[in-house]
């Protein structure tokens, strides 16, 4: 027979003081942790969580590293280099007495020399302004002369390749001739413009497209001390990179006034280059001897300061732009 039980009163009491006892500890005897097993998918997730992790610490170098060299992509001066202390000193001491929280535009005059009336109107413009000579009218070295005695920075406009049909004119540098006789041709030209600062491109978007030519040519720069301003008529221009490996100053030009040659664009394209002063600190602009851009000029050049922007020469916004790259200069917020 079977016989069926059930606890007492009394036992399920004592049962439940035996529990009670081992769950405080009252024996001292304490509870073993639950073992937890983990699934293959925590396992999978575990190991990419360290994957991500070691992936992320690897690439702050490679950051670091990319923003340094964003410093130097558009102008290096380096102290090191022998042929550049006289380029050096004279930079420094154009940036003597500006006021580095103040935006600053470099305006150049291209084609000086072909069309003489408009041409002289550039040479009347203030002093700050710099002076792109063609190197083939006849007299380029009387303008020369009469823009150094102005107190004008001059260049070396330097008739280069285009893509195209254009004519860059008589002596331009091309992609097609050897390379003693594009140092020739450039030899001839900086006789005829002598005292230069520097030199800027003519047309040559074929030619400053080809990074052999522009090494070629940074090669002749560097010998003479001479610094390259980069006209960027090509955006696929090689010449800010090659030019600046040789250790040549070099800049590249931030707005054209006057490639739509009316009253109503060249003001946009005024507007333009105040704002890139502002938002950069300094903005670099090429414009031409005609009619409406020199009228637009006369008036322009007077309202800059009272619209809070400093007008300077070519080699003192070179200055002051190569500082901002490198860092060196704080501007204050709204620049």
């Amino acid at each position: 027979m079977i016989r069926h039980t059930t606890d007492s009163g009394g036992d399920s009491h004592d049962r439940l003081a035996t529990i009670r006892r081992q769950l405080t500890f009252d024996d001292g005897i304490k509870p073993r942790r639950p073992v937890r097993h983990f699934g293959w998918f925590a396992w999978v997730g575990t190991c990419a969580g360290v994957v991500m992790l070691v992936t992320a610490l690897a690439s702050i170098a490679p950051m670091r590293a990319g923003a340094s060299a964003k410093t130097q992509s558009k102008f290096s001066l380096p102290a090191s280099s022998p042929l550049n202390e006289t380029t050096a000193s004279l930079m420094a001491r154009q940036t003597q007495g500006h006021h580095y929280n103040t935006p600053m535009i470099a305006l150049v005059i291209d084609d000086i020399g072909p069309a003489r009336h408009w041409s002289d109107m550039a040479l009347a413009l203030p002093a700050p302004v710099t002076l792109a000579v063609l190197p083939y009218v006849s007299d380029a070295a009387e303008w020369t002369a009469r823009a150094q005695a102005a107190g004008h920075e001059v260049l070396l406009h330097m008739p280069m390749e285009p893509f195209g049909l254009e004519d860059p004119g008589p002596g331009a540098l091309l992609r097609a001739l050897p390379a003693a006789q594009n140092r020739q041709r450039l030899m001839a030209a900086l006789a005829r413009v002598s005292g230069v600062i520097g030199v800027n491109n003519h047309m040559g978007s074929r030619y400053t497209s080809c990074m052999k030519c522009v090494e070629q040519l940074a090669e002749n720069l560097a010998d003479r001390g001479l610094v390259f301003l980069d006209s960027m008529t090509s955006p696929a221009s090689a010449a800010a990179g090659a030019v600046e490996r040789s250790g040549v100053p070099v800049i590249r030009r931030d707005v054209f006034l006057d490639d739509i040659d009316t009253p109503d664009a060249i003001a946009i394209q005024m507007q333009r280059a105040e704002q890139l002063a502002r938002d950069n600190g300094v903005a670099i602009i090429i414009a031409h001897p005609r009619p409406q851009s020199i009228a637009a000029l006369q008036t322009w050049l007077k309202h800059l300061e009272r619209n809070g922007i400093e007008l300077v020469s070519l080699r003192s916004a070179m200055a002051r732009k190569q500082k901002l790259e490198r860092g060196l200069l704080s501007r204050s917020a709204g620049l």
